[in-house]
């Protein structure tokens, strides 16, 4: 039987594509292949170049900013790649279709710790929950999916009297990084009797807190401590990598702290941050 024949419609396809990844990535790669088809209107056998680039203009009409664009278009490119190891479509025309190169715009979003003491600090009308959130958040560096996921029975104490939380990261892959003992204070203040299994985080319905949700704590606290309003929760695991690092953290730790795939990525903080430059050794 070949793989044409396995595989019947566009949807089925797009499902086995999917198949694996985390629950976010696969409502975001969903929804960005989705619009590709609505714009296209078209099968994605029936898809050539043209369409595919005619999608990326489109992108740039809507304003889209670059980063959106890039992970809109790579989704199509990787379904595209997908679908012809399947042998689903006979040529991948995504392969040609050009994909905005990333800029290193890291080093606009360093956030001076003052800065972030001023997010993390208790304010007088913040409730417990999103205070302990915005501590949790920059203490461990944790992305803003991987916080709102927590349940209690991922932290444990160790014999040695500390704290310890283990997080699913992308791909599903799990670390476990230390949580300071004040912050851990707070959060055991926060549990009260809650049982194991239920989130830490939850909404005023007594649901797990949804990443939309945690945003907005973020940006009430972005707001209240009157530091630059497009700071968002990733900035703070930005911050976390930054002073970590600048504190002596050595790269290999921050990069199995903070779950990247390869250290490259971890270097991108020193590179936004240099400790040297060869602009202090020209006597000026």
């Amino acid at each position: 039987m070949s793989s044409i024949s396995r595989v019947s419609t566009d949807q089925k396809l797009i499902e086995m594509w999917l198949h694996g990844r985390p629950i976010s990535t696969q409502k975001e790669y969903r929804r960005d292949v989705q619009i590709f088809f609505g714009f296209v209107g078209k099968n994605l056998s029936d898809c050539n170049l043209e369409d595919l680039q005619s999608y990326s203009n489109h992108l740039d009409e809507k304003g889209i900013k670059s980063s959106t664009k890039r992970r809109k278009l790579n989704a199509v490119k990787s379904l595209y790649s997908f679908a012809t190891k399947l042998n689903y479509v006979r040529f991948n025309v995504a392969a040609a279709l050009k994909i905005p190169k990333a800029s290193n715009s890291l080093a606009g979003r360093i956030l001076k710790k003052k800065e972030v003491l001023k997010l993390i600090s208790k304010r007088q009308d913040e409730s417990l929950r999103d205070y302990c959130f915005l501590r949790l958040l920059y203490a461990t560096g944790m992305r803003i999916s991987e916080i709102c996921s927590l349940k209690w029975s991922d932290f444990e104490e160790r014999d040695t009297g500390e704290t310890q939380v283990t997080i699913l990261g992308k791909g599903d892959k799990m670390r476990t990084v230390l949580v300071p003992a004040a912050v851990w204070v707070e959060l055991e203040e926060l549990r009260g009797n809650v049982a194991e299994d239920n989130p830490v985080f939850v909404s005023v319905r007594g649901k797990r807190l949804e990443r939309t949700a945690g945003h907005r704590i973020v940006k009430a606290a972005v707001a209240a401590a009157g530091v630059k309003p497009e700071v968002s929760a990733h900035w703070l695991r930005h911050a976390h990598a930054q002073h970590a690092y600048a504190g002596g953290a050595r790269i290999d730790l921050l990069r199995d702290s903070l779950g990247h795939s390869n250290i490259s990525v971890t270097n991108v903080y020193l590179e936004s941050n240099p400790e040297d430059s060869s602009s202090n050794y020209l006597g000026l």
